[in-house]
């Protein structure tokens, strides 16, 4: 059974994301991951600065997005409960809430966020990422904990559906427009494993699932990969994403990583571009 989780220090205002997961990991682990700026960046953001304690200034940096958030911290109590206050470049501010408490031998791990949906794509975009990011923390904390990492981007701004991109990113004959020779994508936990255009072969376990984007294990690469699709900026500019890490992976093996998934990405914009025709045949084709 979980020990109690003390009352939050902070009361949450307007909409409000949550996300959780429970994992073997124990507590003392889970906070590390989210406040050693080194273990942080071994999982979720590019960079960290700053000690985090009550009070004090940290800084997240997402090298690719070319941006940066600074957060103050407004509550650091450890190892159970991590709340941080930060501005968006519109003038908002928002706030969220890491939250650990012991369950069993291992842990659960809440987060909750508010101050950022202007409206219901906002607020699924944010809640889909909540998912994606714990499904990751899980699978680090679980298999790679303290290992560094290289990572591997492609994002093209795109035609976004986000009830079709969900078929682009796991149904068989979709994913054979852009990514697949054969395979599709379960439920999360499940193991799948998938024939890719060019010959490589990508498997392992859901980590992620959500109405818009999905999170796997990529064991050949000892690593993961997200299929993401979100708000780029304004209403009805979107994009899509395939992003990932590799734990030791080489600069070389990266560079390669990353030549391909931008590959990909283009075929997923083309396909994105097109009707949806009818589905005769298994939809997968041969390399380009």
């Amino acid at each position: 059974m979980s020990e109690p989780q003390p009352p939050s220090p902070y009361e949450h205002k307007g909409r409000v994301t949550r996300a959780e997961i429970v994992t073997s990991a124990p507590p003392d682990r889970v906070w590390e991951a989210w406040t050693d700026p080194d273990r942080l960046a071994e999982w979720f953001v590019d960079r960290a600065r700053g000690r985090v304690r009550t009070g004090a200034t940290v800084t997240w940096f997402f090298d690719r997005f070319k941006s940066s958030i600074d957060f103050a911290v407004l509550a650091a109590d450890t190892p159970r409960h991590l709340i941080m206050r930060a501005g968006a470049p519109d003038g908002r501010s928002f706030v969220q809430e890491i939250g650990i408490e012991r369950e069993g031998t291992g842990s659960r791990v809440s987060a909750a966020g508010s101050g950022m949906s202007r409206d219901d794509e906002e607020h699924e975009g944010m809640v889909s990422g909540w998912e994606m990011a714990l499904g990751i923390l899980k699978h680090y904390l679980e298999n790679h904990f303290g290992e560094p990492r290289r990572s591997f981007f492609a994002m093209q701004p795109a035609p976004v559906e986000y009830d079709r991109i969900r078929k682009f990113f796991s149904e068989g004959w979709y994913m054979g427009q852009w990514l697949t020779s054969t395979g599709s994508i379960g439920e999360v936990g499940e193991a799948y494993r998938l024939e890719l255009r060019g010959g490589d072969t990508m498997s392992g376990v859901v980590l992620a699932k959500t109405s818009r984007e999905v999170a796997l294990s990529w064991e050949e690469i000892n690593g993961f990969v997200e299929l993401k699709a979100f708000r780029l900026g304004g209403p009805g500019e979107r994009a899509v994403c395939m992003r990932g890490s590799g734990w030791d992976m080489s600069s070389e093996l990266r560079l390669e990583i990353e030549r391909m998934a931008n590959v990909f990405v283009n075929k997923l914009v083309a396909a994105l571009k097109e009707p949806t025709q009818s589905r005769a045949g298994n939809g997968h084709g041969a390399p380009h």
